[in-house]
């Protein structure tokens, strides 16, 4: 199986309980330096704060599930939302949503006075009927003169004209009721009881002698009620030129925001073809869409993405730095139950990060005995166990969000 490693993204491990790691002598912040927390790059935290002195760690061999990641931060927007307001006149007599409350998709969120409204129809109605009356007169009496057919079309074209009164007035009587268009969570609210409303613009109440009481406030459909979906979000993200050229559409994506507990899980869903170029930089837009329910998503919160390169699962596989490499032969120092130790041949796999997955030479359980250096500072056994195996943010895996069989996504395999 080739080599390859890559050093650009951020390594993951899981698999390794704090429990299999068995302290040796003079370790303190050791384990720290040989492996480094999550996220640290070894040869970066061995080449920091190194002192002279150190010991050995025992470590347990296990199987682990290793994840390369490009990392982006990005901000939550809803999928769907709606912007409402009310497109009659008259004065909100009823309001059922405060912002928010969270609707389903008809529910009535205000109501205006229909006393106005309907007397407006009652008077088209009889406006049309009046007209439909003259029109058929002047139809019995028609006598084929150039006269008494304008007369009729003219009757034609007023009843015409009266119908489309007659339905602006019935559709401004359905208008009397702002209704939610979508579910999702109501994000404004302006309307409250007396509030006077003329065509989407909305006014201060009015005192019962009909003069306002209030300066008037122009509200217009984008400033009024507005509601945001809650069961589908994006994240929208920029990418350098080379970390861009590490994804691809349907990579998974595992998002953390500070007001959550939990890690919620996405896809990449797109990625644009040309660049933005900012002072001579050039940025590639990504979209990120967050996959299943997630309770506690709100538009705009900032979130941390992590997009998934590469994953192997289940894996044998040691920390790099516990293989020593002498003339093209690769050993490790293996720890008896005796406690007596031997170096032992293995057979490498690939590289990802600072782990390698042994394929020959070890079995699972195993002990190993790796020297480690001594870093500036103290840290407890419980502190350093901690930067070995760290649980990838206390979450599982998506289900049905693998790649099949642990394998690399299509093109991102050198040498494959």
């Amino acid at each position: 199986m080739p080599q390859f490693t890559f050093s650009r993204a951020r390594l993951r491990a899981w698999g390794i309980p704090a429990a299999t790691l068995v302290a040796g002598a003079g370790i303190g912040v050791g384990a720290m330096a040989l492996w480094g927390p999550a996220g640290t790059d070894t040869a970066q935290a061995m080449g920091r704060g190194a002192t002279a002195g150190g010991g050995t760690q025992t470590v347990t061999v296990a199987l682990q599930t290793l994840e390369e990641t490009v990392d982006a931060t990005g901000t939550l927007a809803a999928v769907t939302s709606s912007a409402l307001a009310f497109e009659a006149s008259g004065e909100v007599t009823t309001v059922n949503v405060e912002e928010g409350d969270t609707v389903a998709e008809g529910d009535v969120i205000a109501e205006i006075d229909t006393l106005a409204l309907t007397a407006s129809l009652r008077a088209a109605e009889a406006d049309l009927a009046q007209a439909e009356a003259s029109l058929s007169n002047l139809e019995d009496e028609a006598d084929g003169t150039d006269a008494s057919d304008a007369q009729i079309e003219a009757a034609q074209s007023q009843v015409d004209v009266l119908e489309s009164s007659v339905e602006e007035a019935e559709d401004a009587m359905s208008d009397a009721q702002l209704v939610a268009d979508i579910a999702g969570l109501v994000t404004s609210q302006p309307y409250e009881v007396g509030d006077v409303v003329s065509g989407g613009a909305s006014a201060g109440g009015t005192d019962a002698g009909g003069m306002d009481t209030a300066a008037t406030t122009t509200t217009t459909a984008s400033s009024g009620v507005t509601i945001v979906g809650q069961d589908q979000w994006t994240v929208s993200v920029s990418l350098s030129e080379a970390d861009v050229a590490e994804i691809a559409e349907g990579d998974q994506v595992t998002f953390t925001a500070d007001d959550l507990t939990d890690p919620f899980f996405g896809v990449v869903t797109d990625i644009a073809n040309l660049p933005t170029t900012t002072g001579g930089s050039a940025t590639y837009a990504v979209e990120l869409t967050v996959t299943g329910t997630v309770e506690g998503l709100y538009e705009g919160t900032s979130v941390d993405a992590s997009i998934v390169t590469l994953r192997e699962a289940d894996v044998l596989a040691i920390p790099a730095n516990a293989i020593s490499t002498t003339d093209g032969a690769s050993t490790v120092t293996v720890v008896g139950d005796d406690g007596e130790t031997e170096e032992r041949e293995v057979t490498t796999g690939g590289t990802i990060g600072a782990y390698t997955e042994i394929t020959e030479g070890l079995t699972e359980g195993e002990q190993l005995e790796v020297t480690v250096m001594a870093s500036a500072g103290t840290t407890d056994g419980d502190d350093a166990a901690a930067g070995f195996g760290g649980q990838f943010r206390g979450g599982e895996l998506p289900e049905g969000m693998t790649f099949p069989g642990g394998e690399m996504p299509t093109g991102q395999a050198p040498g494959q």
